[in-house]
């Protein structure tokens, strides 16, 4: 029989399905099944005090001078009472510690800046996660695309006006970057593995942070095994109904598997590592370019969850926050994420330190600042001199 099966027939189907196997021989009631305990995330011992840094964008390329730029970074948040770093790290900088053609993009690689930057965090006793993407932030030079290190093209994802040219299904960004395509197997195992070798390089890592986990633009993906997986899933042409909710469902598969995996590597071989993601407020709105962290989140999958809560209007700021603290804030501890400077506008100094206290006061046993680089000595002595006066 071909054709599709409505909604209603499926729960029908299911529910028939549900009773007959839910009652033994002789017809008599069987007691229910146990519901298995939802895993929750423990919160941390103390307040975490967290910065975005791009160390490889503001140090020296030559060894001498960088590795002292680099203790300097180290110490001026340290001394401003920080105690989490979240430096960024792209895939081109951990190929490049092993293949110097990479070196050329990632100079610093050769003497190794996240190696010292690990060391001098241990020292001034501050934790550092990585910062990784494992989606967007790519180029078509990125190793994942090269087969000389075992990568391949046929992971890079591709946008639906790429197949499409002049598609009129949704409005796009003008400029179009490159990303992964997370459905691949392939790809998550050599990013995996990667990632693997990196914490075999740094064991005085604390966690992983993973980089908004999903697309940063509409439109992806729609690669041969996408269309072809979705297809064989749904009867129906991706292309045609990329911008649908069964398509944004689709879009989940990939990222999910690849926490998942992440998540299974880590309990298993590294079980003192934290995993944590950041992304926007509000789980709903995140899900249509693939991040499901409100799942991942509620299931006890992350450590800490970070919402960009970009913001300047306190109102605004408290009911963004109190979104996400209500998604998922039982089982994950959600760290407010604030920006002194981003593509989403400014904040002074003085509304930071209000967004630090606002957090504190709803609940939040951590807050996350956007970036490192934008803030001043000044910026700094006003929060060591406040809400950060004294260590967590």
């Amino acid at each position: 029989m071909t054709g599709s099966v409505s909604r209603r027939r499926v729960l029908q189907v299911l529910s028939a399905a549900g009773i007959a196997g839910g009652l033994p021989m002789g017809g008599q009631t069987a007691k229910p099944a146990k519901m298995a305990q939802v895993a929750r995330a423990p919160r941390p011992v103390k307040e975490v005090r967290a910065v975005w840094i791009h160390p490889e964008q503001h140090i020296a390329k030559d060894e001498r001078q960088g590795r002292l730029d680099v203790k300097a970074m180290v110490d001026r948040f340290a001394r401003a009472n920080f105690n989490l770093l979240l430096p960024w790290t792209v895939s081109g900088y951990l190929a490049a510690l092993d293949h110097v053609e990479y070196r050329k993009d990632h100079p610093t690689a050769a003497w190794d800046w996240l190696g010292v930057l690990v060391d001098e965090a241990s020292k001034a006793g501050m934790d550092v996660d990585m910062w990784y993407a494992f989606t967007d932030y790519r180029e078509v030079g990125s190793p994942e695309f090269n087969p000389a290190l075992g990568g391949s093209r046929e992971w890079m994802a591709k946008r639906l006006d790429e197949v499409v040219p002049g598609q009129t299904l949704m409005k796009m960004d003008a400029t179009r970057v490159e990303n992964v395509c997370p459905q691949h197997f392939g790809a998550r195992a050599w990013m995996q593995a990667q990632l693997e070798r990196a914490i075999a390089r740094y064991p005085g890592l604390h966690g992983l942070h993973i980089e908004e986990p999903g697309y940063g633009q509409r439109g992806y993906c729609v690669c041969e095994l996408c269309q072809r997986v979705f297809l064989e899933l749904h009867g129906r042409k991706l292309i045609e109904v990329l911008d649908t909710q069964v398509a944004e469902d689709f879009r989940t598969i990939g990222t999910s598997a690849f926490m998942e995996e992440i998540r299974e590597r880590l309990a298993k071989a590294h079980p003192q590592m934290v995993l944590s993601t950041n992304g926007g407020f509000d789980w709903r709105h995140d899900r249509i370019r693939g991040r499901d962290w409100g799942r991942w989140g509620q299931t006890g999958w992350l450590r800490y969850y970070v919402p960009q809560v970009y913001v300047s209007e306190m109102s605004t700021f408290r009911e963004q926050l109190a979104l996400t603290m209500s998604d998922i804030g039982l089982s994950c501890p959600v760290y407010a994420g604030m920006a002194i400077d981003s593509t989403s506008g400014k904040n002074t100094i003085q509304q930071i330190a209000a967004q630090i206290d606002a957090a504190r006061e709803m609940g939040a046993p951590g807050v996350a600042l956007f970036h490192g680089a934008a803030f001043t000595d000044e910026h700094l002595e006003v929060l060591r001199g406040g809400v950060f006066r004294r260590p967590a």
